[in-house]
């Protein structure tokens, strides 16, 4: 009976040891799978990564556009409540309350009081990878009953062109809109232009 007992576990343990080997060959990848698995990987990246690139592009368009949006409805409804001139227009030297000539390097909010100085409200600097803006005015102003002195127009525009631009537009009534399709002007339907 010892006899027994002490053969029965060396044969279980052989049983173990080639039971564990045969696990280990099955958890791994044959040189074939793997290769099929990189060519696999390296055709969904070839998908994916111009997608993910027009992806962050719309969305910085976008971005923008409301920032922009956002910026001139402050602007207005600070005229209403200041009941005084809102200006907006080009940032100059930061900080500053003197406008500059680029709408594309971004934008000040200031009030223009009638008698004493005009304060900085806000400010919007662009980044060099924020897409270009341009407008038809070098500022714009909305008076004490939120209405704008000129209509006004701008155009953000990115690498990819006239087809991909967005179009805001500012009434003389002081209603702000941006265009729902990209590339169409807001203000007559025609295409945008692109500097």
């Amino acid at each position: 009976m010892s006899l027994q007992t002490q053969v029965q576990p060396i044969k279980n343990s052989k049983a173990q040891l080639i039971q564990t080997r045969s696990k280990d060959r099955l958890a791994a990848f044959t040189l074939i799978e793997l290769l099929v698995a990189l060519c696999v990987l390296s055709i969904l990246l070839t998908v994916a990564i111009p997608a993910f690139r027009t992806m962050v592009l719309n969305n910085r368009l976008a971005s923008n556009t409301d920032s922009l949006v956002n910026a001139l409805n402050y602007a207005r409804s600070s005229a209403l409540n200041q009941a005084m001139t809102i200006k907006v227009c080009p940032l100059g030297t930061i900080g500053s309350t003197t406008c500059g000539t680029d709408w594309s390097s971004g934008w000040i909010i200031v009030t223009q009081p009638t008698t004493g100085t005009a304060v900085l409200l806000k400010s919007q600097q662009s980044s060099n990878n924020d897409p270009s803006l341009t407008g038809n005015t070098t500022e714009v102003l909305f008076d004490r009953f939120g209405l704008s002195t000129t209509q006004s127009n701008f155009t953000l525009c990115d690498s990819r062109g006239n087809a991909f631009a967005h179009s805001v537009e500012v009434l003389t009534t002081g209603y702000i809109q941006s265009g729902s399709t990209p590339g169409q002007a807001v203000w007559n339907n025609g295409s945008l232009t692109c500097p």
